[in-house]
């Protein structure tokens, strides 16, 4: 005796086959072949699509590298930046210790052999008397 399962199974074969007859052979489940449902179409797409990727990766990467580079130049200019900065200071404090009134006093008397004038020997200028002319015509000479 058949089972009911079985039995249904064949009625719907034979309804379904007609005159013929010829019940369907079921496959087994090692002889279907399955289909992933991707075609021609999907793989070239999937191909394009890593492309687009890996060409989009190896951009970032450059440009990664190029702005590290970039960075890397700034640092090292601002660092020589600093140290002229440094010299520049260096530099003024030399020219104000050199300008200040000691420096020149003892360069003037120790290396020049300058002395301060006596009281004889000062010109006293009248401003009330300069008018533009030379200012030697208005001298007074202190006696």
């Amino acid at each position: 005796m058949i089972s009911a399962e079985k039995w249904y199974e064949y009625q719907e074969n034979y309804k379904r086959y007609g005159f013929d007859m010829k019940p369907r052979t079921q496959k087994k489940i090692s002889e279907v072949n399955v289909k992933s449902g991707i075609n021609a179409k999907d793989k070239a797409l999937l191909v394009a699509l890593v492309l687009i990727l890996g060409i989009i990766c190896i951009g970032m990467i450059l440009t990664t590298s190029y702005c590290a580079k970039l960075q890397y130049n700034t640092n090292r200019v601002v660092k020589s930046n600093m140290e002229i900065q440094g010299e520049i200071e260096n530099l003024n404090v030399q020219i104000k210790s050199a300008v200040s009134l000691e420096t020149l006093e003892y360069k003037g008397i120790n290396q020049l052999g300058m002395v301060y004038p006596f009281e004889e020997q000062y010109i006293v200028i009248d401003p009330n008397s300069v008018d533009g002319r030379a200012v030697a015509n208005n001298v007074s000479v202190k006696k």
